[in-house]
């Protein structure tokens, strides 16, 4: 019974953070160094454009806040770290896509468009850039969720410092409920012995 109690516990934790998304596989982009470039965003079922981010992970490292969420056909703004000119964003009703004028070797990674809903990130598309000379097998992946602690993303100068809060969160909440659980445990062994 206990056991049953601790697992239903710990995977009502993990479904509040994790959710999957719309994108079934990656699309790939392979170009030559100095080439343009483009990471196309369907938006044309997105109802809030106003909520939409771009990220981009480049290998071995965590997700980076790229461009921050357009308001009312303002434009957007691109994080700190990726304010260069080689960048722009291609924006109507249907698509928010990224463009990479001239691209070098460190634009290489994985490029996510996505939404908010509510304070789940939630990624539409996503497009793996790699380059000629540098092409590995590409492989299907299921898609990924974040949730993000502070749904405004213009706030978010780096996902790095909202991550290690939400893993410490996590563990406490997993912590609480392990405490709970050993709590219960001897109250219910008390309570026969005393039957």
């Amino acid at each position: 019974m206990t056991t049953l109690f601790v697992a239903l516990c710990v995977l009502f934790s993990l479904f509040t953070a994790v959710n999957s998304s719309d994108i079934k596989e990656l699309h790939v982009r392979t170009v030559k160094s100095g080439e343009d470039v483009t990471m196309e965003c369907n938006i044309s079922s997105v109802t809030k454009k106003d909520l939409l981010v771009w990220y981009r992970q480049s290998s071995g490292k965590l997700p980076q806040y790229f461009v921050k969420p357009y308001q009312n056909n303002l434009g957007y703004k691109f994080a700190p770290g990726f304010n260069d000119s080689r960048f722009s964003i291609s924006v109507n009703d249907d698509k928010f896509d990224l463009n990479i004028n001239k691209t070098r070797q460190d634009d290489e990674g994985q490029y996510f468009c996505g939404e908010m809903e509510g304070t789940v990130l939630k990624f539409t598309s996503g497009t793996r850039l790699q380059f000629k000379d540098d092409e590995t097998p590409h492989h299907p992946t299921s898609g990924t969720t974040f949730t993000v602690l502070n749904s405004s993303i213009e706030t978010c100068e780096s996902c790095t410092a909202n991550m290690r809060v939400f893993f410490w969160l996590s563990i406490s909440r997993i912590g609480v409920l392990c405490v709970t659980v050993i709590i219960l445990t001897i109250w219910c062994k008390v309570l026969k012995s005393k039957s």
